[in-house]
C-alpha cells in the first residue's frame, strides 16, 4: 500500500479505482475465512487500513471543496455558473489547495483550506463561540 503522500497526490479517479478494488478484495478475503480457505488473516487488516486510507483522502478533498464554496465571495464568483473544483493537498502550506475552474477549463477562484483548525465541539459551544475560519487564503481570478 502507498503512504498517505503518494495517497494525496492521485487523482480522484484512480482512488475510486483502488477503493474499489480494495472493497473487492475484502469481500474475497471475508469469502475464504467463512470458508477456513484463509491463509494470511493480516491481510484482512491491511486491507481495513487500506480502505479507510482512501475514504479518508476522498473525504478530505470533498470537505475542503465544500468548505471553499462556503466562502462568500468564492460562493458569489461562482453563482450562475457551470463550474468543477479540484483539491490537493500543499505541504508548503500546510492545507488543502482547491482550484475552481468553468467548464472552458478558466480559471475563477483557488482558495487554501486548513481542515486542521480545532472546531468547536458541541451545540452549546458552537452557540457561545464562533467557529474558526477554515479558509486561510482565497484569490478570485478577474
Amino acid at each position: 500500500m502507498l503512504n498517505i503522500v503518494e495517497l494525496r497526490e492521485m487523482s480522484g479517479a484512480k482512488l475510486e479505482e483502488m477503493l474499489e478494488n480494495a472493497h473487492e478484495e475484502m469481500f474475497n478475503l471475508r469469502f475464504q475465512q467463512a470458508s477456513a480457505r484463509l491463509e494470511n488473516y493480516a491481510r484482512l487488516q491491511q486491507v481495513r487500513r487500506e480502505i479507510g486510507q482512501l475514504q479518508t483522502v476522498l473525504h478530505m478533498r470533498k470537505l475542503a471543496k465544500e468548505t471553499a464554496v462556503q466562502e462568500p465571495e468564492i460562493a458569489a464568483a461562482l453563482a450562475g455558473k457551470e463550474w468543477t473544483a479540484t483539491a490537493r493537498f500543499s505541504y508548503e502550506n500546510s492545507g488543502w489547495q482547491v482550484e475552481f475552474s468553468d467548464k472552458d477549463g478558466n480559471e475563477i477562484a483557488t482558495a487554501l483550506v486548513n481542515l486542521n483548525k480545532k472546531r468547536v465541539q458541541g451545540r452549546r459551544a458552537r452557540q457561545a463561540q464562533k467557529q474558526p475560519r477554515l479558509v486561510t487564503r482565497y484569490e478570485i481570478a478577474r
